[in-house]
């Protein structure tokens, strides 16, 4: 039995009536960062296959590795090894037919921050389909960005793909004087060699985040930082513009983003773009980008916490936002998917499971078909034991609760502090038994106790822990950015 099968059934102590299966990690944040495509779903005569790109951390020896599942999500394993020499390393996956493409580049610790190394490059690599061995295999990599000196690093790599076929990669670079530039590089021919662009902005005094990405006929670069008093601005191009032609840097909104990747964004289909992100003041908003401007801000959540951290799904021309949310009682975090509509607004919802300990960083694929299951992968570090994993959920949108929750346009700056609204489902929900959320293998015993003070309020009783320490051993934890 392999390690799949072994760490099945580590959430047995959470809401959700059947646990989630799981891929072990290192910590709770290993899907970090927010803003990056950590999946993909790729179609095929013989059936859909998800992918996922996860930073393991050292977890069994293991960097960052490509993951498969042909059952939607039932059951993991791996394909291959991207990345073993850094256990900092995240990718940014973009499917292409049947084939993937994706580039990484380091991400580190808030405490650790961004330091030079030579070793800090960013680097593209396709992953091509072979119908006869059923299996995907990497073509070796093509570094986009090289980092020549101690004193300097590239940090935060996204790639996109335009209509003509040409790649973009993006991605923030770390001056000697410790200032930082938004760098951009392009290829023609499909990823073999990339050239180095005009930079899209300098002298950027914090750490930078961002999302590049394609709006069907036109590419938009959108970016914050970690300043905490920043604008959020962009730039956008038209494909059919020369490759070095972009817009001038134009405001988005006053809002910064938290750690300026706090955020996840999907195109609407329809040359706009729907943006949820966590502003400095780490609450959940809304933009819509219209394809001329961003929109008034609505409020998603507004109870903040610095873990909160959003997944955003198009399905057709639904969309959907999973989140986690911290528990009343301080001791966890709740984890949900909800409806929005076109502008916004709080629909239908769903709690996922209900986590002892700290649940947070969610990925999932950004477009999927209508009618197939709603996925996301949360990390997970239970408040008993060390079992951290990013555990897998797959959930019908037509199994969301049909009563309606209500949201408003955030309000001003000024006003924020004396007028507060929560669309969260209420606290005292408990999901009823889900058959979306799909069941695990056996595991030992030990691991399930490890994983008992996961749950409902048995396991927290179980825990004992109390708001004080939960909430002291969550501001100690070391954060991975944006969160």
């Amino acid at each position: 039995m392999g390690w799949a099968a072994l760490t099945g059934l580590l959430l047995a102590g959470m809401t959700a009536a059947t646990p989630p299966t799981a891929i072990p990690v290192r910590g709770g944040n290993a899907l970090t960062l927010p803003a990056h495509r950590h999946i993909v779903r790729v179609s095929r005569s013989e059936g859909s296959v998800l992918l996922a790109a996860v930073q393991q951390g050292g977890q069994d020896g293991h960097g960052l590795r490509l993951f498969r599942s042909d059952n939607g999500g039932g059951s993991w394993k791996q394909e291959g090894v991207i990345h073993d020499g850094s256990t900092y390393d995240r990718a940014d996956l973009v499917a292409v037919g049947r084939d993937v493409a994706l580039v990484y580049a380091v991400e580190t610790p808030d405490s650790q921050g961004i330091g030079g190394s030579t070793s800090r490059d960013v680097y593209f690599q396709w992953w091509r389909y072979s119908a006869s061995r059923n299996h995907w295999l990497p073509d070796k990599p093509v570094r986009v960005f090289d980092s020549t000196s101690s004193s300097t690093a590239y940090y935060r790599a996204e790639l996109a793909r335009d209509s003509k076929g040409r790649f973009w990669v993006q991605a923030f670079f770390r001056e000697k004087d410790a200032s930082n530039t938004l760098a951009i590089s392009v290829s023609s021919d499909g990823g073999s060699t990339f050239r180095t662009q005009s930079a899209l902005a300098r002298d950027i005094s914090k750490r930078g985040g961002g999302r590049l990405i394609s709006l069907g006929s036109r590419l938009m670069m959108l970016w914050s930082s970690h300043d905490g008093r920043d604008t959020t601005h962009y730039r956008i191009r038209d494909d059919s513009a020369a490759v070095s032609t972009w817009s001038s840097t134009r405001t988005a909104f006053s809002d910064g983003i938290y750690h300026g990747a706090a955020m996840s964004a999907v195109a609407d289909g329809n040359g706009g773009l729907h943006l949820v992100y966590k502003d400095n003041s780490e609450r959940l908003m809304y933009r819509r980008f219209n394809g001329s401007s961003f929109g008034s801000a609505v409020r998603v959540l507004e109870d903040g916490d610095w873990a909160t951290q959003p997944a955003l799904v198009r399905a057709g021309s639904s969309l959907y936002l999973f989140y986690n949310q911290p528990r009343s009682d301080g001791s966890g975090y709740r984890l949900w998917v909800r409806a929005l509509s076109s502008s916004g607004k709080a629909g239908a919802g769903k709690e996922l499971a209900s986590v002892s300990g700290f649940a947070g960083y969610p990925a999932a694929p950004d477009v999927l078909p209508s009618g197939v299951p709603l996925v996301c992968f949360f990390g997970i570090e239970p408040s008993s034991g060390s079992s951290y994993r990013l555990s897998f959920f797959s959930t019908s949108a037509s199994s969301l609760k049909s009563q309606a929750v209500a949201a408003k346009q955030a309000p001003s700056d000024d006003a924020r502090d004396r007028e507060r609204f929560t669309a969260t489902g209420g606290s005292g929900f408990e999901p009823p038994q889900d058959p979306g959320v799909l069941a695990s293998a056996a595991t030992s015993s030990s691991q399930q106790a490890m994983a008992a003070g996961c749950g409902g309020a048995s396991a927290m009783l179980a825990v004992g822990m109390t708001f004080i320490l939960m909430e002291w051993g969550r501001r100690r934890r070391t954060r991975v950015l944006p969160g």
